[in-house]
């Protein structure tokens, strides 16, 4: 433990879904549930950040009972509590034709998505990655064809899905080769890809100036490799006891596991 819990000064908490708030079972603990209402209860806002579109965040956060905003795409969207987008990042049209291209050329075993607004493309429904990402989120995709030039125009997120040695060979390459663009693995068989001005930190700072707090008074709660830039910009950065050593190493306090309500734990201490 790196920093103490300062009780009182945190106004607002942000915290990533999967892996996080969510036990094993996709669940909001019945108590971690509770917690937050009783924060949100006090004008405390609890924001949802996640790499998911914000359909696959809206039934989270009406569980909560909030209307805060959402960090959607790790950063590439941000939307208010009516859905209206307060900040939007898309990759430059002709760098996810050319990214989408390549994948498809070198990479055959990868299952590649495109996120497009509140849009989930994909060129075969019945792909096992693609059913097991649906079952997860409650979403279901687009079936389209890659090669039309329309669905490129407003790309905030590409998803590699793939086995953890396709998916690390894939990464290795992209960054070489697209050094402008920001990739990354959400875990070992996921690859993300966005504009590099997208990320959850610079989509924090947005909000904070919404709020008008400073990033001392964010509370913030992660357990994967694009939840370190946000550990690391919040005045408190909790890492998940599930989460990869790197994670925890970037944070200043790690807390128990998301199946032990670690969040819950934390959010006790500070409120």
């Amino acid at each position: 433990m790196h920093k103490r819990i300062d009780k009182g000064i945190y106004k607002a908490v942000f915290s990533d879904i999967d892996g996080t708030l969510l036990n094993s079972s996709h669940k909001i603990p019945e108590l971690t549930g509770k917690k937050i209402q009783e924060l949100q209860n006090k004008w405390i806002p609890f924001v949802l950040v996640s790499a998911r579109m914000p359909k696959g965040m809206t039934g989270i956060r009406a569980e909560l009972g909030s209307e805060c905003p959402m960090i959607c795409y790790s950063g590439a969207l941000v939307v208010n509590g009516a859905m209206e987008p307060v900040y939007s990042e898309y990759l430059p049209e002709e760098i996810a034709k050319d990214l989408c291209d390549m994948i498809k050329m070198d990479s055959r075993n990868i299952v590649l998505n495109i996120y497009s607004n509140d849009c989930w493309y994909v060129e075969n429904l019945t792909n096992p990655w693609i059913k097991i990402e649906m079952d997860i989120t409650g979403i279901c995709a687009e079936e389209v064809s890659f090669q039309s030039g329309d669905i490129y125009k407003e790309v905030h997120k590409l998803l590699c899905m793939g086995e953890k040695e396709e998916i690390k060979a894939l990464e290795e390459k992209l960054i070489q080769q697209f050094p402008d663009i920001r990739i990354y693995r959400s875990k070992d068989t996921y690859l993300e890809i966005m504009s590099m001005q997208a990320s959850k930190s610079n989509a924090i700072r947005i909000l904070e100036e919404k709020f008008q707090i400073s990033s001392d008074e964010v509370l913030a709660f992660g357990d994967s490799h694009n939840d370190i830039d946000m550990l690391e910009h919040a005045g408190l950065g909790v890492a998940m006891g599930n989460a990869d050593d790197e994670v925890k190493a970037a944070a200043d306090m790690v807390t128990d596991s998301n199946d032990q309500e670690g969040l819950r734990k934390i959010l006790e201490l500070a409120f």
